[in-house]
């Protein structure tokens, strides 16, 4: 059985031709060099094909009409189906602010999804949840009602309720309480990421102080960076954070902002995009219900019935490759903000590098995404 193929493939700077094997869903080798006649034999031929990473997304709330905490076993196949042929091959699930007692019914339907075999599908390594200890006037479009004080004890009830699945925790630093939280975030290998919040730089720093933090969505539900107070922004920007999400819609973030990020310095290794999906991201509907509120689609992104922005509705590879076609970021930011940064945080995908999950996309005529595989296996409909 062929395992393997041999196209152009992204080399970390261009396209080149090259091919790739793999085994027990990992790269075995990838050459960026044509292959010989004999190993020509034991590969699939893409030809002219343009290669690149999975995309991984940290941050999404559902898919395909399906949203990441209500949904049933049955509900998170279709969407992890429809999520792999979108070309994200790696993610997070979002949740909103819930009750621990949700949280543990989704943690038993979740673990019955990841005992489910038989179909290539986007891999969910773990959770990312949006609070429960956020600056409650800021908020967002995220429910109030199951807000929590951070605490040591609220902590270790999240993380157990969690059951295993929690890996990113969104929380305001600046409240009191917060600290002490984050260490049992950290003792348990939960990373905390800033978001949601009022904090100031020095509350940001002070997080940072003991380990690794991360930022939910840079430039949305935080301060603004100003000559007088840095902020969060400010404390992204000079690399204090390990990770630094950023919802590339170039709705959340103006494109022209995007594209400074995009090109800092201090975060050409920490900035990755994340797609903050709704429910009901990847599908045509114009009116819905997500996370208890009513919502409609407004371009890339959801509003309310005010205006009001809340999560969005195309699938992050697609974000990405729009803003590359208007000109806002080359193909390189495009797959170190979408593959290799994410990547690099997951641990073991976004890279054609051996060791890696054989995930990969192929680019179409006008970047558009086209066949996926993930684990080595092509996707095959939603």
């Amino acid at each position: 059985m062929k395992r393997g193929i041999h196209a152009q493939l992204w080399n970390g700077r261009k396209f080149t031709h090259g091919w790739m094997t793999w085994r027990a869903g990992c790269f075995e080798e990838v050459r960026f060099e044509a292959p010989t006649k004999k190993q020509t034999a034991t590969l699939h031929d893409l030809g002219q094909s343009r290669i690149v990473p999975g995309f991984v997304d940290t941050l999404l709330h559902g898919f395909g009409g399906v949203d990441c905490g209500e949904g049933s076993v049955k509900d998170l196949q279709r969407m992890t189906r429809a999520l792999a042929a979108s070309g994200v091959t790696t993610a997070l699930a979002g949740f909103y602010p819930v009750s621990n007692t949700k949280l543990r019914a989704a943690a038993k339907r979740w673990g019955k999804w990841k005992r489910e075999r038989g179909t290539a599908r986007t891999r969910m390594t773990g959770w990312h949840i949006e609070g429960p200890f956020l600056a409650p006037d800021l908020r967002g479009a995220l429910p109030r009602k199951d807000l929590l004080k951070p605490s040591s004890e609220h902590a270790e009830k999240l993380i157990k309720a969690c059951d295993g699945w929690l890996q990113v925790c969104t929380l305001a630093p600046e409240l009191k309480g917060s600290l002490d939280a984050v260490e049992v975030f950290r003792a348990a290998k939960v990373m905390p990421s800033i978001g949601h919040t009022k904090a100031e730089y020095l509350d940001c720093a002070a997080l940072a102080a003991n380990g690794d933090c991360a930022m939910t969505h840079m430039g949305n539900r935080l301060p603004a960076l100003t000559a007088r107070e840095l902020g969060p922004i400010g404390f992204a920007m000079e690399g204090q954070a390990a990770w630094v999400g950023v919802i590339p819609d170039m709705v959340h973030v103006a494109p022209e902002t995007l594209r400074l990020w995009a090109k800092t310095p201090a975060m050409k290794k920490t900035l990755m995009a994340t797609s903050d999906n709704l429910s009901h991201a990847g599908l045509v509907a114009d009116k819905f219900t997500s996370g208890g509120k009513r919502l409609q689609r407004s371009g890339a992104v959801a509003v309310d019935a005010k205006g009001n922005l809340s999560g969005t509705l195309d699938p992050l590879p697609e974000m990405l490759l729009r803003a590359h076609r208007d000109g806002y970021l080359s193909m390189a930011d495009v797959i170190r903000l979408g593959c290799e940064n994410p990547g690099r945080m997951i641990g073991d995908c976004g890279a054609l590098e051996p060791g890696h999950r054989a995930d990969f996309v192929v680019l179409e005529d006008g970047n558009h995404v086209g066949p996926v595989w993930v684990g080595g296996r092509r996707v095959v409909g939603a």
